[in-house]
């Protein structure tokens, strides 16, 4: 079976299952009938492709889950996608396999470039990493130089006043709640601001059962008729994907967006997101724009939103406009409910539910575009709150990092070819490796700095020194300055000079990365809540 035949199959499972399913009887007659011959005179022969499939059973493809349709009727873990494509189980003999294979491959090269060059494999590696650090430095400022010349989706306010409420489709607002009794008033002071009619919105907040602190607050705010309250069944996993998968079976509408407890959206951004789907047909989702109300509230809020000013204005544009495949955020995502039908929802078992869906969107040939509008949320303020949230990102992008590449060679076709790949390399595994280099090099530095000491300067000769010199010192500027032209495009002149202390937020990213990895090996799928309203108990209040 070649690449190719293999990629349009499982291309057709997500849009017929019934046909995939005939496919995978009609494969597997095929396979079992090969197994049975042997080749004359040799009894090795299955012996030999035994060993063979177990050593590289990442490339051996489709996994034995495909063979089902979308399971939209799992209510024991809501879990409707293959369990190849979650990560309900990290260990499969697909990632075991080519964990070993990729590293005996590495170690091959390291061995043989070190005897071409006559010098010790540390060295080969140094010079390894500081080439993966340049090569992400340039990919970075091509992708913001293309963002610089990229002009977002966006509606004038004569569009928008055009569209009668009779031509609105039904819109499903999913709020997805959890030990928020603190911001329910915020919650329905901004849900009921959205210029769309009631009528037309299906707007549904799921609860867990047993938190009662939040039932209570919403039974005394009093929400409106057209908001339904979803109690969530009790079972696992305890994430929000699941809560959104349950609460998925319940929508009427034909789009959908995601908000969560904390988010105040700007009032006509369903409609742009209407306006952009019927004007784009070849849209499948829309990212927004994300700003902090609460950017001023502390060193980390100002911190954290400098690095949104770039990340959401100066770099997924620049992705979305080169074809790359875009890391969605947990909010503010609009969908057509039919292609999430296709594309089996969310996963329940990824702690960045998000990230996951957008990689797993661009595999199966869905576009997404970016949408000027723009929806504030709540800035983490205080360290450990931060290093909660982080983490569990950090752990997500983890996660999705060794789904996705549980068949490496066809997650390279369905992406998009080697250089999507490679742009996944960086964006999703790579961040993780970035952060906990960053980190390490740091002490390497200023272990330099205080000793001198010849071991280090052994791991630089003067070729790699100047590349990581390079990297190092025009690294930390440029994406210093970045994060400060971020801050001054959106007009927070007083947060600019804040950006001067970028260093000392990736020393944060670390060591959230460094504890991220460290739970995916005892606690793969816990969820680290994220505390929301201090910025009430502060008196800080935000208005449109």
């Amino acid at each position: 079976m070649t690449l190719l035949y293999k990629y349009t199959t499982i291309y057709s499972y997500y849009n017929c299952p019934r046909a995939f399913l005939v496919y995978m009887q009609t494969g597997a007659k095929k396979i079992q009938e090969r197994q049975v011959k042997k080749l004359p005179g040799t009894s090795l022969t299955p012996i030999f492709t035994s060993i063979t499939k177990k050593v590289l059973a990442f490339n051996d493809y489709p996994h034995h889950s495909e063979a089902n349709p979308l399971a939209y009727q799992n209510d024991k873990d809501f879990l409707f996608l293959p369990e190849i494509h979650s990560a309900k189980k990290h260990l499969f003999q697909e990632s075991i396999s080519f964990i070993f294979f990729f590293l005996i491959v590495f170690l091959a090269v390291l061995i043989v470039l070190s005897r071409i060059f006559s010098v010790s494999p540390f060295i080969i590696l140094s010079a390894i990493i500081a080439v993966l650090y340049l090569a992400i430095m340039l990919f970075k400022l091509f992708v913001v130089y293309t963002s610089a010349r990229t002009k977002l989706i966006d509606f004038s306010d004569k569009e928008l006043q055009a569209i009668s409420p009779e031509e609105l489709p039904i819109y499903t607002v999913l709020i997805p709640l959890y030990k928020e009794s603190e911001v329910i008033d915020q919650i329905k002071k901004a849900m009921t601001s959205i210029d769309y009619p009631s009528s037309k919105l299906d707007i549904i907040i799921t609860l867990e059962e047993y938190d009662h602190a939040t039932i209570d607050a919403i039974r005394k705010a009093e929400f409106p008729e057209y908001f339904k309250i979803l109690i969530l069944p009790n079972v696992i996993p305890k994430t929000k994907p699941k809560a959104l998968n349950v609460a998925f079976l319940k929508t009427r509408g034909e789009f959908l967006v995601i908000y969560d407890a904390e988010i105040v959206p700007e009032p006509a951004q369903l409609k742009k997101a209407y306006l952009a789907f019927k004007t784009y047909p070849n849209l499948h989702c829309l990212q927004t724009r994300l700003d902090h109300y609460n950017a001023r509230q502390s060193f980390i809020t100002r911190l954290f939103n400098t690095e949104f000013s770039f990340h959401y204005d100066l770099f997924l544009p620049g992705l979305e406009k080169m074809g790359y495949p875009i890391p969605l955020s947990g909010h503010s995502t609009h969908f057509r409910k039919e292609t999430l039908i296709r594309v089996g929802a969310w996963d329940p078992y990824n702690v960045t539910e998000d990230c996951d869906l957008g990689i797993r969107l661009h595999r199966l040939g869905y576009k997404t575009g970016i949408i000027n509008s723009i929806s504030y949320e709540e800035a983490t303020s205080g360290m450990r709150s931060w290093l909660l949230q982080r983490t569990r990102w950090m752990k997500g992008f983890i996660q999705t990092s060794i789904v996705h590449l549980r068949h490496p060679f066809r997650f390279k076709e369905e992406i998009g070819g080697w250089r999507n790949f490679f742009v996944f390399l960086f964006l999703v595994p790579g961040n993780v490796v970035i952060n906990i280099l960053n980190l390490f090099y740091w002490i390497i530095f200023a272990l330099w700095l205080l000793t001198h000491a010849l071991w280090i300067q052994a791991f630089f000769p003067l070729t790699i020194l100047y590349v990581s010199a390079i990297s190092f010192f025009a690294g930390n500027f440029i994406f210093t300055y970045l994060n400060l032209y971020g801050a001054y495009r959106r007009k927070r002149f007083d947060l600019v000079k804040y950006s001067l202390a970028s260093p000392v937020y990736w020393i944060m990213l670390a060591l959230a990365s460094m504890r991220a990895f460290y739970q995916m090996l005892t606690s793969p799928h816990s969820w680290e809540k994220t505390v929301h309203g201090d910025h009430l108990k502060r008196g800080i209040t935000f208005k449109l």
